[in-house]
C-alpha cells in the first residue's frame, strides 16, 4: 500500500504538454496515485475527471468521446465534460431517476502556456475550489513553451526531487566537453531565499566552469527556483532584452515511478535555428539522469540506510521540512509557513 504521506495535496501537478490532448480524444493518466481522464471540450478547454464510470468503475478513458459527451464502454452511461451524468441507456422511458444527480468527480484543470495542469485536492468534494492559483511559469500568457523531452524515472517523488535539486551530482552525472568537467571543481557560494512554496537561488552570474553558459553574451544572470510538489525553474536573462526559461517538472505517477518533463522557451533567434541540436542536448541531459536513477533503483532494492550530509544536501532537507509542514497545514486547514530562512550555502562542484 502506498504511504499516504508520499503525495502532497491541495497543489497543482503537471499533467503533460498540451499537444498530447487532441480534440475528441481521451487521455488516461495516473497522477499522484490517482487515475484521471483528460480531454478537451468543444471550445478546446482542457478538463479532468476521475477515470472511473460512476456505475461499475470501468475507466472512462476506455470509452468514446464525441459532442462533449463521454460514453462508458461497459453499459453506455454518458457523462458531460463536467462529470455530470447525461443519460443511462438501459433505463426505460418515463422513469423517475434523476441521472443529473450522478456525477464523476471533476478535478480543477488549467492550461498554461500550452502545458496542462491538474489540481489534486485533499478531499474530493463537489465543485472543489483550488486553494491557490496554478504555478507561475514566468512566460507571458500569449506565449507557448516548446516541448523538449519527457522520461519516466524508476523512483518515487521524494528521490526524484532530491535528484532534481541536488547540486553535487551535476559534475559527475552530466560530464560533457561542452558543459563542465569533474577535473575542474570549484567552491561555489550561493545565496538562497524562501518563496511561497519553496526556495530560490538568488539571481547571480552563472558558473564560469560551465561552458554551456559561456556562449551567452551580454550580462548573463540566472535565478533558480524550486517549489513543491516538484517544479524547478531556471530563468536566465541575457542583457536587457533576452531571456531563457528552462523548467524541469516532476509528476509522481505512483510510488515507483515519477515522470520528468523539461520544457523550454527562449527569445534568442539563434535558439530557433538551433532547435534540433538543443532538443538533442536536452534529451542527452535527461538521459544521463535516467541512467543514474536506474542504478539508484537497483541500490534501493536492498533498503540501505540513507543520509543527507552538510550544505550540499541542505536543499534536500529543506524539501522534506517544507513537505512535512505543508501536509500538516492542509490537514489542519491552517496557513502554510515556510520554514526556509535566507541563507548562504557552499559546495564544491
Amino acid at each position: 500500500m502506498t504511504d499516504p504521506s508520499l503525495y502532497l495535496k491541495n497543489l497543482w501537478y503537471f499533467a503533460f504538454h498540451g499537444s498530447l490532448l487532441k480534440n475528441e480524444k481521451l487521455v488516461g493518466k495516473e497522477v499522484a496515485g490517482e487515475k484521471i481522464v483528460f480531454g478537451r471540450d468543444k471550445n478546446g478547454v482542457a478538463f479532468a475527471l476521475r477515470d472511473n464510470c460512476a456505475h461499475r468503475g470501468v475507466p472512462l478513458s476506455q470509452g468514446w468521446f464525441k459532442n462533449d459527451t463521454i460514453q462508458c464502454c461497459y453499459h453506455g452511461w454518458e457523462f458531460g465534460t463536467d462529470g455530470v451524468c447525461k443519460n443511462i441507456p438501459a433505463l426505460p422511458p418515463g422513469g423517475t431517476v434523476d441521472v443529473s444527480k450522478i456525477k464523476v468527480f471533476q478535478y480543477p484543470c488549467k492550461e498554461i502556456n500550452g502545458t496542462v495542469w491538474v489540481y489534486i485536492p485533499e478531499k474530493k468534494l463537489p465543485n472543489v475550489e483550488p486553494k491557490l492559483p496554478p504555478p507561475d511559469l514566468i512566460l507571458a500568457k500569449d506565449k507557448k513553451f516548446l516541448h523538449v523531452e519527457t522520461v519516466t524515472l524508476p523512483a518515487d517523488i521524494d528521490h526524484s526531487v532530491i535528484g532534481l535539486i541536488d547540486p553535487s551530482h551535476v559534475t559527475f552525472v552530466h560530464q560533457s566537453w561542452y558543459w563542465r568537467s569533474a577535473k575542474k571543481l570549484k567552491l561555489k557560494e550561493k545565496k538562497f531565499e524562501p518563496t511561497p512554496l519553496g526556495f530560490k537561488m538568488v539571481r547571480h552570474e552563472p558558473s564560469k566552469n560551465s561552458k554551456g553558459y559561456g556562449i551567452l553574451k551580454g550580462g548573463t544572470s540566472t535565478e533558480i527556483t524550486f517549489e513543491i510538489p516538484g517544479i524547478r525553474t531556471e530563468h536566465i536573462k541575457i542583457g536587457e532584452k533576452h531571456e531563457i526559461i528552462s523548467i524541469t517538472v516532476l509528476t509522481p505517477l505512483n510510488e515507483k515511478e515519477t515522470e520528468l518533463t523539461h520544457i523550454f522557451y527562449s527569445t534568442l533567434a539563434i535558439s530557433r535555428w538551433l532547435w534540433w541540436p538543443l532538443k538533442r542536448l536536452g534529451k542527452q541531459f535527461i538521459g544521463q539522469d535516467l541512467g543514474v536513477f536506474r542504478k539508484l533503483s537497483e541500490g534501493l532494492k536492498s533498503k540501505p540506510t540513507l543520509s543527507l550530509i552538510g550544505e550540499p544536501d541542505m536543499q534536500a532537507r529543506w524539501y522534506y521540512e517544507i513537505k512535512r509542514l505543508w501536509a500538516i497545514a492542509q490537514q489542519n486547514n491552517e496557513p502554510f509557513v515556510n520554514p526556509v530562512k535566507p541563507q548562504t550555502l557552499h559546495w564544491v562542484t
